[in-house]
């Protein structure tokens, strides 16, 4: 309901741009349940609690547009992928993710949604890409397209042409056959370089007389500030400091954090920085403006409300390149209010 009363929706070639991402939230082990805890987690005795978090995030207007919730220990990305996709319900969007979302039932549900999809895979040489039943391929970039027709049968003619069919087993989700044993099935494949020696390798639905390898390119490389938005929202809004134990208030402050994080990112993006002649290149300090949007709202029935888009506007920094910290995961305990005794 907030983002439907707030949001103003911003189109690249007519597409929004959704990337779809996972993120772990450890939580205290206080209280056990099925669900969230792994009762023996990294070769110890150690019980770990977490909650998964799995989001889309609008890449042009920087705010999450959906998340659905799950307990560690039975998470499902996929499924989660497969719910987002279904509840979606907006204008055309391409949904972008990593290669834990790389699942042809995934592909073609988004495309019988009438959207597009740009998800990375594992390579070429992996064991476990889903390429593997595409190829062969050349060990070298390249841009085409690939048709399968996929066939729950096991006939010595479908085992026989490799080229022509995927076999699906009945231990892999795939909801379209709908009654026959068959559906064909096409895609577009890119490889490209990443360096000297490592290539990525992404299955999309892109058209490439809109899209070349180029914008493809550009495309994933936005996906990385799905990262920097969980950074964002577990330190600067502090989601990694919770204060309940009870699953049900978890739930609800992880919620009331992602609204927070909507509504700074939509005051935040409006402020304009003024250009002058500096070393690096500056940007909003994120951590400074969310407290000041986060002040304004406790104290909004005041008298005389501050400027707070001039407040935040004072509050940059420079952008230094190529930074980047080590991730840590580690469980965490719950911070009590100053005013509870428990």
């Amino acid at each position: 309901m907030f983002n439907e009363r707030t949001q103003k929706i911003k189109l690249h070639k007519g597409y929004r741009l959704l990337t779809v991402d996972g993120s772990v939230l450890p939580i205290s082990s206080a209280i056990k349940d099925t669900k969230t805890t792994f009762y023996k987690a990294n070769n110890s005795n150690k019980p770990f609690s977490a909650y998964h978090l799995n989001t889309s995030y609008d890449l042009l207007e920087c705010t999450y547009d959906d998340i659905v919730l799950q307990g560690n220990a039975v998470m499902n990305e996929n499924g989660a992928f497969n719910e987002i996709v279904d509840r979606y319900d907006g204008p055309k969007a391409i949904f972008i993710a990593d290669r834990v979302y790389e699942s042809i039932n995934s592909f073609v549900k988004v495309g019988m949604k009438n959207h597009k999809y740009l998800i990375r895979v594992k390579d070429i040489h992996s064991r476990t890409s889903v390429l593997r039943s595409f190829g062969p391929f050349p060990d070298a970039e390249f841009d085409m397209r690939v048709r399968r027709t996929l066939t729950t049968k096991q006939t010595n003619e479908i085992k026989a042409h490799p080229e022509i069919y995927k076999f699906v087993p009945k231990n892999q989700r795939f909801d379209f056959f709908d009654g026959s044993p068959y559906f064909d099935f096409e895609c577009r494949v890119a490889r490209f370089k990443i360096s000297d020696d490592t290539y990525e390798s992404v299955i999309t639905n892109l058209d490439e007389s809109e899209f070349n390898i180029q914008d493809i390119k550009e495309l994933y490389h936005l996906r990385w500030e799905i990262e920097t938005s969980y950074r964002e929202l577990k330190y600067h809004l502090d989601l990694n400091t919770l204060h309940s134990k009870k699953r049900m208030f978890i739930e609800q402050e992880i919620y009331a954090k992602l609204v927070l994080y909507n509504f700074c990112s939509r005051v935040s993006n409006n402020i304009k920085i003024k250009e002058k002649d500096r070393k690096y290149e500056y940007q909003l300090n994120y951590v400074r403006a969310f407290h000041i949007i986060r002040n304004y709202l406790k104290e909004k029935g005041g008298k005389n409300p501050p400027d707070i888009e001039s407040l935040i506007a004072k509050e940059i920094l420079p952008i230094r390149p190529n930074r980047q910290n080590e991730r840590k995961v580690k469980a965490k305990s719950p911070v009590s209010f100053n005013y509870r005794n428990d």
